[in-house]
C-alpha cells in the first residue's frame, strides 16, 4: 500500500523469540507486574518493536519513525509528512494512529478535520504509531525490562514521560483477521505473595497515573491555545 507514496519504507522481519540485545525477561517478575507470565508470541512481539526503535536510533535519518503492523488498511491520502511536521512544531514525540479499545481522552484541537486528543489511559494495541527520535530514546530506556505486553509498556506515560497523543478518526484501521498473539487461559493462579505484590503494584501505578494526568492538565491548556481549530480539506489531495 505504501508503494508510490514517496515515503522511504521497508519490511521488518518480526522476531520469533526475544532476539533483541538489552532486553531482560523473568517469569516471576512478569507474574508480579502483569499478573501472569508472557507467552512466546508476546515476548517476540515486544522484542520486535524494541528492535525497531533501536535500529531507528542507530541508523535512522529522519525526525520521525512510522511503525505499521501488517494487518492494516491505510488511508493513503492522509498527509503523513505534514502531520509529522505538525507534531514536531508542537513537541509531540509519540502519536498513536490506532487504538484497539475506547479510552477516555482530553480533546486538544485539530489537524485539519481530525481531532487531536490525549488519552488518559491506554487504548491498547501497537498496530500503528509515530515516534520521534526523542520518543524512541525514551522508550528504549524505559522498556528494557520485558515484564508486560508491549502496548502497555509503551503507554505507561507516568514512567516514559510520553503523553498518549492520538488523532481521531484514525488514519488506519485494523483488518478483521485472526490474531497471531492469542491471550492465554488465565487459569494459572498466582501465589499469595505474588497476588499481594501484583495488587500493590497496580495500586501504585493507578496513583501515579492519576498524578501524571493531573500534571498534564496545564500542558493540555497550553496546547489548546496554540493548536489550530477545525478546518476542512480543500484544494485537492495533499501528500
Amino acid at each position: 500500500m505504501l508503494n508510490g507514496q514517496g515515503l522511504p519504507w521497508s519490511f521488518f522481519d518480526a522476531h520469533t523469540s526475544v532476539g533483541c540485545e538489552g532486553l531482560h525477561y523473568d517469569d516471576g517478575t512478569a507474574r508480579r507486574c502483569f499478573g501472569r507470565a508472557l507467552t512466546l508470541p508476546e515476548k517476540a512481539c515486544y522484542s520486535s518493536h524494541y528492535a525497531v526503535w533501536k535500529a531507528f536510533l542507530e541508523q535512522g535519518q529522519s525526525d520521525y519513525l512510522l511503525v505499521l503492523e501488517d494487518d492494516l488498511i491505510i488511508d493513503l491520502d492522509f498527509p503523513l509528512p505534514r502531520f509529522a511536521a505538525f507534531c514536531r512544531v508542537f513537541g509531540i514525540d509519540y502519536v498513536r494512529l490506532f487504538g484497539k479499545h475506547f479510552a477516555p481522552a482530553a480533546r486538544l484541537g485539530f489537524f485539519f478535520d481530525r481531532s487531536l486528543v490525549r488519552f488518559t489511559t491506554s487504548p491498547a494495541g501497537t498496530q500503528a504509531y509515530l515516534l520521534s527520535v526523542e520518543g524512541a530514546r525514551r522508550l528504549v530506556e524505559s522498556c528494557r525490562s520485558l515484564n508486560m505486553a508491549i502496548d502497555l509498556a509503551m503507554d505507561r506515560f507516568w514512567e516514559t514521560g510520553l503523553p498518549l497523543y492520538s488523532i481521531f478518526p484514525y488514519p488506519v484501521i485494523e483488518r478483521f483477521v485472526p490474531t497471531q498473539i492469542p491471550i492465554p487461559d488465565t487459569g494459572v493462579r498466582l501465589s499469595k505473595g505474588e497476588r499481594w505484590d501484583y495488587d500493590f503494584r497496580r495500586s501504585i501505578n493507578k496513583i501515579q497515573k492519576i498524578r501524571a494526568n493531573r500534571k498534564l492538565v496545564s500542558a493540555d491548556a497550553r496546547m489548546r491555545s496554540t493548536v489550530p481549530c477545525f478546518h476542512q480539506i480543500v484544494g485537492g489531495v495533499e501528500r
